[in-house]
């Protein structure tokens, strides 16, 4: 009596099959696009790290100068007026 049943399903399942294939349109990719997705899948990618231009240095080191500068400035003028007077 499994077996029965058996052969029905399969019959029944190969029916699917039949009327899903006639139904639905394969699928066709680009191979161009397919084949740069395989290189890159299969290349190791290439890692550059930038580095900072040494202009920034110097401009950043002279910033920091200047602050120090303007800081030092700051704090040691309330004290000549203190004096002054």
């Amino acid at each position: 009596m499994t077996e029965k049943k058996e052969e029905i399903g399969l019959t029944n399942l190969s029916q699917l099959e039949n009327t899903l294939s006639k139904v639905l349109k394969p699928v066709k990719p680009d191979t161009v696009f397919i084949d740069t997705l395989k290189t890159k899948l299969i290349q190791i990618p290439t890692i550059m790290v930038e580095s900072t231009k040494k202009g920034s240095k110097f401009l950043l080191v002279s910033l920091g100068v200047l602050v120090g500068i303007v800081f030092v400035w700051l704090l040691g003028n309330p004290k000549r007026k203190k004096g002054n007077r």
